[in-house]
């Protein structure tokens, strides 16, 4: 009797995560605490024992210590050659993570704490990218256990969970809600009421989470959460 290795979702090779959220002002004490219960909760379902920043500080310590590291990763002035400025206190703090475990890298982009939510684009949002470290190491379960972290530590307005190819073709940047292969909607945003052929609708952490195929290509993907956005009333994040 022959064990087959479970088939790999489409968005398994270029996976990433955005998230949005409207805020101002966000201290660098609810940067931590949120950023702290996020990684703690990546880092069970992934396998990761510890982060680091790409300063080379170790995410670890006290609450207090936790918010130290936020501070030492002020937003500065983007300066020739990569160097940086002086510190521009109205735009808040942004900080990389690195992490890995025995199948799954992951790198998390925090960027908050700035005094205006943003116009045409959010200022206060987390990226996170995802790559394997063993073959097969992406599958089904790893995207479902990223987006449930976000929706459950960082408790944003929304998250995407796509690839490259869904995201080009989606086009839907900014404030808009994405159109990936997994869109979560806080409730204070909006509900869900119906979906589109193939697609799924559950309840997860205070707002709901729409699931497409893993086997689906981008331009089956797009088209059915696009629809099902508007046949919800669902177009962007108030702000």
């Amino acid at each position: 009797m022959t064990s087959t290795s479970p088939v790999q979702p489409v968005w398994a090779r270029s996976a990433f995560v955005n998230s949005v959220w409207a805020a101002t002002g966000e201290t660098p004490e609810w940067i931590a605490d949120r950023t702290d219960a996020l990684l703690g909760q990546l880092g069970e379902a992934l396998g990761i024992t510890h982060w680091d920043t790409s300063r080379r500080q170790r995410w670890e310590g006290s609450p207090a210590q936790l918010a130290d590291i936020v501070r030492g990763n002020a937003v500065h002035e983007a300066l020739p050659e990569g160097e940086e400025g002086e510190i521009l206190p109205s735009e808040g703090y942004s900080l990389v993570l690195i992490g890995a475990g025995p199948s799954v890298s992951v790198n998390v982009s925090v960027h908050a704490g700035s005094i205006a939510a943003g116009r045409r684009v959010p200022n206060h949002h987390l990226h996170i990218d995802l790559r394997e470290t063993s073959s097969g190491g992406i599958t089904s379960e790893v995207g479902d256990a990223v987006c449930a972290a976000v929706a459950s530590a960082w408790r944003p307005a929304t998250l995407t969970l796509t690839d490259t190819a869904a995201n080009r073709l989606a086009r839907r940047g900014g404030w808009k809600i994405g159109a990936g292969y997994r869109t979560w909607i806080s409730s204070e945003v909006g509900t869900v009421g119906r979906v589109a052929d193939g697609l799924t609708a559950t309840e997860l952490a205070g707002g709901t989470l729409i699931s497409a195929p893993d086997d689906w290509s981008a331009e089956q993907v797009v088209p059915a959460m696009t629809e099902t956005l508007a046949a919800n009333g669902l177009d962007e994040v108030p702000h």
